[in-house]
């Protein structure tokens, strides 16, 4: 219950700073447009300057000039040193004063003149001209924007808007992978775990159920024994298959692959099995192994762990379905340049719903068929890492095949 409403306080947490980051992302793209957008365009000061002539006494600007000013809504002035208007166009009456003095200056120069922005240059050394415009629609604190700025953060709004939407999306689908991954790492943690306990106790049980046959001359307690032994067996290889699952499914483990003899590898496999039966089961099953010549020394990159899992499998499959023995048959053969495995028993077969089931892509991620699961799951999913084709049919006569395609 603790460890839930953390989770949910950390969660409530991380949407408040990624809402606060997209704000800011969103602030400072605003504040980019606008700025891209801020630089007012005035009359160039050397284009008026240009433009303008002196003649008998007086300052006289060319009909083309006044014209753009009046075009730009603008309107343009000079200053001597005295704080005269020596000359002016399409100044306002309420501007046209007898004379500034340098506090008027400095306040329009900084901020405005009256209700109208302005800008200031220097022309020469005594005189100052001072161009305005005419419409009150220009913020002038220490940037300059125009009133049309707000219609462009209005068109930029939509795109702001689908683009946070996108982030959203994306990051929450990012959370959610990542929540999943650490549940499905906390489940095979767990799984793990689980299989470490069970080992212990699981190895005590067989240890002394291999015992009570030899200290005890009472056959039912032997039988008994017997039992307690092979549902032992069974339970430490369910444990193991379900850490290869886990393992398989969530990704949690790299299996790494390396190059063997794929020859040498069965033969160990096979052989580490028959000696771990005991003389009664020896004296049921019958093994026969063939490989080709040619394959002797042949190599495949493989996982190994994965691999001798998958085999013993296929041999523990063969034992479970028949109790009361059957030749298995271990074939490595080469057919049309391509190298196969085959795994056979003459035991009682499959009926053929169960083996369309077993033979479908998605068997690997379904619910277990019968009697069938778990085990032959994993060597589906041994295949699929090894990118090899499985495929499970009967045998000609009866018996039960697994026929995987190596290369």
């Amino acid at each position: 219950m603790r460890k839930s409403l953390e989770r949910r306080l950390q969660f409530i947490l991380w949407v408040l700073v990624f809402a606060v980051a997209i704000l800011f992302v969103d602030f400072i793209i605003c504040m980019a447009v606008m700025y891209k957008s801020s630089d007012i365009n005035y009359t160039d000061a050397s284009e008026i300057m240009d433009s303008l002539s002196y003649n008998t006494g007086e300052y006289v600007l060319s009909d083309e000039e006044s014209t753009q000013l009046q075009k730009n809504n603008e309107f343009a002035f000079l200053l001597d040193s005295t704080g005269n208007i020596t000359w002016s166009e399409n100044m306002p009456e309420s501007l046209k004063k007898s004379k500034y003095t340098l506090q008027d200056v400095a306040k329009f120069t900084r901020y405005y003149l009256d209700d109208y922005p302005v800008r200031t240059y220097i022309v020469s050394e005594d005189r100052l001209l001072i161009v305005g415009k005419l419409n009150a629609d220009i913020w002038k604190y220490t940037l300059e924007y125009d009133a049309n700025n707000v219609l462009t953060f209005l068109e930029i709004t939509p795109v702001l808007f689908i683009f946070n939407i996108i982030l959203f999306i994306f990051v929450s689908i990012r959370m959610y992978k990542a929540r999943r991954r650490r549940i499905e790492e906390e489940r095979v943690e767990w799984i793990a775990g689980v299989s470490h306990d069970i080992r212990t106790p699981l190895a005590v049980i067989l240890g002394n159920a291999q015992m009570i046959p030899k200290e005890s001359s009472m056959d039912e307690i032997k039988r008994k024994s017997e039992i307690i032994e092979s549902q032992g067996l069974r339970i430490r290889a369910l444990v193991e298959n379900l850490n290869i699952t886990s393992k398989l499914d969530f990704g949690t483990k790299r299996f790494e692959k390396s190059k063997v003899c794929l020859s040498t590898l069965i033969r160990k496999i096979v052989s580490n099995m028959i000696n771990s039966l005991d003389i009664d089961a020896q004296s049921k099953y019958d093994f026969e192994l063939n490989i080709d010549d040619e394959l002797q020394k042949y190599e495949v990159s493989l996982n190994e762990e994965l691999f001798e899992r998958a085999v013993i499998n296929l041999l523990n499959n063969a034992f479970r379905h028949n109790p009361e023995g059957c030749s298995i048959y271990i074939n490595l053969y080469k057919e049309n340049k391509k190298i196969f495995l085959e795994i056979e028993d003459s035991g009682s077969g499959v009926p053929e719903e169960i083996l369309q089931r077993l033979n479908q892509n998605a068997y690997a991620e379904t619910k277990s068929v019968g009697k069938h699961g778990l085990g032959l799951k994993i060597v589906k999913k041994v295949a699929a890492f090894h990118r090899w084709k499985v495929r499970f049919t009967n045998g000609e006569n009866t018996g039960f095949v697994c026929r995987m395609e190596i290369k």
